[in-house]
């Protein structure tokens, strides 16, 4: 990389902060200041507490098979830092990022005496330089996942074509409020005068805040079970067979090339996204095979991922209680004679102690407690002061990974690393890269 590559990283990582700035204005300010891209480009928003990726995912695959030009936005990263944008899946390339992140450090540092830019953080500039890269290559339709919330997320600058609500549970409880209801007012924050919204499967309470949301501003409500139907049939290692229908289909039969038994939500969803899509677009809607297709291509990382199969390692990004509950689920479906081995960590605004109480009910396991390098982590000693309490092991995870892979592969063993997707990232490379 050359120097002024990364000088520009580290001024972006200047711009990191710990906590969560929640808010609109600097993030509007700066796209004001380059035309409003973010107004000229077709969006589908995508908020939930769990759920947007894998939605996304079959979503970006759904839209593809109409050979639309399709831009995502999604967070954190797994693979490497430009993946967050990419068009038709394939990240923004290094010239093309610094390209532009040069062009937004000079705009926020041209306005020194600005003080909404100059406390701009590391997000919302790549939330900007996203919407800007969509504009410029001219993608059909760009599909952003809201970072936190959503109400004053800064991904909620746009003005969008369709929204969708995937699932509502207990996530950033500091920030976006102690309840279900309160959570699912800050996702609603999404919906927008007149434009469609689609939720996924959301206990009554939360979706009924929702719903009264919509209703306001008079947005038409498409609910998961009544505006459309998804019937799970059966899971296998080729992903999960489900039925699906609609208002513009009978029911049929597809599969998710993901695994976990909560996979045919998300690709229901994006089905019944992709319908609404193309009948607002004045689009045909896809075939029967052609849906088919799409579905079995989908990838999404640190999803149930098989990482290795002898020994078997599989990765889920499971990183709040409502995720959780859906992993031991899909745990009890596709091993449920299996000997687990679980190492798991997570970041400091999550609920540590409810998430290794969920995880100490799985049958035939054995959880390992870890922590990794990063400012948001729980220390060592909190995590070693956790499993003395709680009767578990403490480990590191690299020497635990070396030796796990150096041992002789047992039938029907399987480690699961979980937890923080941060951490996840970290794991991945290194066992890709080992």
């Amino acid at each position: 990389m050359e120097q002024k590559e990364e000088q520009q990283l580290e001024w972006l990582q200047q711009h990191q902060t710990k906590e969560p700035q929640l808010g609109l204005e600097r993030v509007r300010r700066l796209l004001s200041l380059q035309g409003n891209p973010h107004l000229l480009v077709s969006v589908i928003h995508v908020a939930g507490t769990n759920g947007k990726g894998s939605t996304i995912a079959h979503l970006r695959q759904l839209l593809q098979a109409k050979k639309l030009r399709v831009g995502t936005f999604t967070s954190p990263s797994l693979l490497c830092y430009n993946e967050q944008i990419a068009i038709n899946g394939v990240p923004i390339s290094d010239e093309d990022f610094h390209s532009l992140l040069q062009t937004y450090q000079q705009v926020i540092e041209n306005h020194f005496t600005d003080q909404l830019l100059q406390a701009i953080t590391e997000f919302e500039i790549i939330t900007a330089l996203a919407y800007e890269y969509f504009f410029q290559n001219q993608v059909d339709v760009g599909i952003m996942e809201v970072g936190l919330g959503g109400l004053l997320d800064s991904t909620n600058v746009c003005q969008p074509d369709l929204t969708a609500i995937t699932t509502i549970g207990l996530d950033h409880t500091a920030i976006l409020g102690a309840t279900l209801a309160d959570i699912a007012e800050q996702k609603a924050g999404i919906i927008k005068q007149g434009v469609p919204l689609v939720t996924g499967k959301i206990a009554s309470e939360p979706l009924a805040v929702i719903h009264n949301k919509a209703q306001q501003v008079q947005s038409p409500h498409v609910c998961y079970g009544q505006g459309y139907q998804v019937e799970p049939v059966q899971s296998s290692e080729e992903g999960e067979e489900f039925l699906f229908s609609n208002a513009y289909r009978l029911k049929e039969g597809y599969q998710s090339a993901l695994l976990g038994v909560h996979q045919v939500e998300n690709a229901g969803l994006a089905l019944e996204l992709c319908d609404q899509y193309c009948t607002l677009k004045g689009l045909s809607l896809l075939k029967k095979d052609e849906v088919r297709r799409a579905l079995k291509q989908t990838c999404w990382p640190a999803r149930l991922e098989k990482l290795s199969s002898e020994p078997l390692i599989v990765l889920d990004g499971a990183h709040n209680p409502h995720a959780m509950k859906a992993l031991i689920a899909s745990l009890e479906s596709h091993f449920p004679d299996y000997q687990k081995n679980i190492l798991f960590t997570c970041i400091q605004t999550k609920a540590l102690e409810e998430m290794v109480t969920l995880l100490k009910t799985v049958a035939k396991s054995q959880l390992v407690l870890t922590v990794f390098e990063d400012s948001r982590s729980f220390s060592k000693e909190e995590m070693q002061d956790l499993a003395k309490r709680e009767k578990l092991a403490y480990t590191e995870w690299i020497p635990y990974l070396k030796q796990y892979k150096s041992a002789k592969p047992e039938k029907n063993k399987l480690l699961l690393i979980t937890g923080s997707l941060y951490f996840l990232a970290e794991v991945r490379k290194y066992l890709l890269n080992d």
